[in-house]
């Protein structure tokens, strides 16, 4: 195989190797038994890739879109492309009848050579992509499971690039706004992060990792596939679907596999807590996790307490539970560390949001920062969340202006390094860190800046049948200060309020005497009602655009509201 990228194709190789006649993978599916995988079989498969290619595109390296659903196939290609040197770009597989132009702007974008898939969603693919004379200059749709047919597509192949090395992988955001941007993700990058959280988390070859999370976002591909592996540990790939429709499932998995880590966004822990009975948890046995990390989102202050009582009696250990921070363009994770201790007061405005523990190894490269006058506000205090480091990616792909803006920037306090600036909200308390939002997710009355999360979380607080982790607050007008519009969905299984007047009164007033705000409209809507990102995110931006737009003047409301 090819030597670019060395370092961390002779990191993978070696891993493949202490494992090659043992299970280094076990994928689980619904309609099979369970496949073990050794470090010889994802090498034999992954070199047959490599060797496929270069016959189909010609010398690369190349730049590869993988549209591949969860399990053996998508591993095998993922490997063969870090190990053969190629740019992969993973996606989500486009649903039927979906007219989103998120794959056609991700093809497009990143210039690939080829979009890889299996020949059973290959018709669908190229369906929801157009005919040849709509694409004249789209890659070839090849299926790596089946005869080289591109010559379907009328769609001349590429060449490979000559500029050198590229990044190993191009990890699309999911966006508040329509179309996500690709960040550049280098093998040093991802090797760096991948031994900050092995130091932060304790992550080692005698680690035994549950991932469900989707492939094609970093804290499933980075964090569930690559870290685990890239540290020789153990790991169980389950599908996104059978957690979402079983949250169970989940937890049998770790008991049934004696995981140690395993995690997920808030909404899963919710999930789990809400839904997960006690006929479900028979036999059930949680004592082997000890690392038990919920982020990528803001979590919900009385979430992980309620997760933690909630597993407790089968043997949970509280400390096994905390928070933790990350974004792609930090190659995954940023901070975050399990809790040995009572957590402290929380800043003024930061109650709502559970923190996230600073270490000696994460502290020095985050600060909050001033987001308009570049300079660091004290402890305490919420700004924007700045972060350096050797995870930092290397920019956003074709967007040199936004690039710049948040890439490589230096604080006018003097701070030396260059440093990403996120784009989130937070406050540092001693040495934990708050994340409260994104800073464009802001609520203004009389020059007061109020996340949007905040509020949220207050209204839901307010009727166990509204979901704090799936609402969009929102300024109805961004020039006219002191109002603003909520649309809240109900938890899943929930019905409406049955006094829903009460309950928006109860709301204004609350969000009223709290900030001062006013509410010029509250919609409740039934679940799935907002849009969202790939990853399962609020699309706030988005939303509030559509609510200008007067596409939520009556669709899809659980109860009635005035109009604006």
């Amino acid at each position: 195989m090819t030597t670019l990228r060395d370092p961390l194709r002779e990191t993978i190789e070696r891993r493949l190797s202490q494992r090659w006649d043992t299970a280094q993978i076990t994928v689980l599916a619904r309609a099979r038994p369970p496949l073990d995988l050794t470090g010889r079989d994802l090498h034999a498969a992954a070199a047959q890739l490599v060797e496929r290619w270069g016959a189909q595109f010609g010398p690369g390296p190349h730049t590869l879109v993988l549209a591949l659903p969860p399990g053996e196939r998508f591993l095998a290609a993922l490997l063969a492309g870090l190990l053969g040197g190629h740019t992969l770009v993973p996606v989500a597989l486009p649903r039927a009848g979906a007219h989103s132009d998120r794959l056609a702007h991700v093809l497009g974008d990143c210039d690939a050579t080829a979009l890889l898939c299996l020949a059973e969603h290959r018709p669908g693919i190229l369906r929801h992509l157009g005919t040849a004379e709509d694409r004249p200059a789209g890659p070839r749709v090849v299926a790596i499971d089946g005869p080289d047919n591109t010559e379907a597509d009328g769609v001349a192949p590429r060449r490979g690039t000559d500029a050198g090395p590229g990044p190993a992988i191009i990890q699309y955001t999911s966006g508040s706004m329509r179309l996500p941007k690709g960040v550049r993700i280098f093998g040093e990058q991802i090797l760096a992060n991948a031994d900050l959280v092995m130091r932060s988390w304790d992550l080692d070859a005698s680690s035994r990792f549950v991932n469900w999370l989707p492939h094609y976002h970093d804290m499933g591909l980075m964090g569930g596939i690559l870290y685990p592996l890239l540290a020789g540990a153990y790991s169980v790939q389950m599908s996104p679907l059978d957690m979402i429709r079983r949250p169970a499932d989940w937890l049998r998995a770790v008991s049934t596999y004696r995981a140690t880590f395993s995690g997920g966004p808030a909404f899963a822990f919710a999930d789990c807590v809400r839904r997960v009975a006690d006929e479900d948890c028979d036999g059930l046995d949680l004592s082997c996790w000890s690392r038990a990390f919920c982020g990528a989102e803001p979590i919900p202050a009385g979430l992980l307490p309620s997760f933690r009582s909630r597993f407790a009696p089968y043997g949970l250990a509280p400390a096994a539970v905390f928070g933790c921070y990350g974004l792609a363009e930090m190659t995954l994770f940023a901070a975050g560390a399990p809790e040995d201790g009572p957590l402290p007061l929380p800043p003024k405005g930061c109650g709502a949001v559970h923190p996230c523990r600073l270490t000696g190894i994460t502290a020095p490269g985050l600060r909050i920062v001033d987001p308009e006058s570049g300079r660091s506000v004290p402890d305490g205090e919420s700004g924007e969340i700045w972060l350096r480091g050797d995870s930092m990616g290397r920019g956003y792909l074709n967007r040199p202006k936004e690039t710049q803006a948040a890439f490589g920037v230096a604080p006018a306090s003097g701070a030396g390094g260059e440093w990403l600036r996120t784009g989130d909200l937070g406050a540092i308390s001693g040495e934990w860190v708050y994340v409260t939002g994104r800073l464009k997710d802001i609520l203004i009355v009389n020059g007061r800046k109020v996340a949007a999360a905040e509020l949220e979380w207050l209204a839901a607080g307010l009727d166990d049948a509204l979901n704090p982790l799936a609402a969009a607050a929102f300024m109805p007008d961004p020039t006219e200060s002191g109002t603003a519009v909520l649309l809240i969905e109900l938890k899943s299984g929930r019905k409406a309020p049955d006094r829903p007047d009460t309950v928006r009164v109860a709301i204004e007033r609350a969000v009223s005497g709290e900030w001062g705000l006013r509410l010029r409209d509250l919609r409740i809507l039934p679940r799935g009602g907002l849009e969202r990102t790939t990853s399962g995110k609020i699309r706030r931006q988005a939303v509030a655009e559509a609510y200008r737009q007067g596409r939520y003047a009556t669709a899809g409301e659980a109860t009635g509201a005035a109009a604006p």
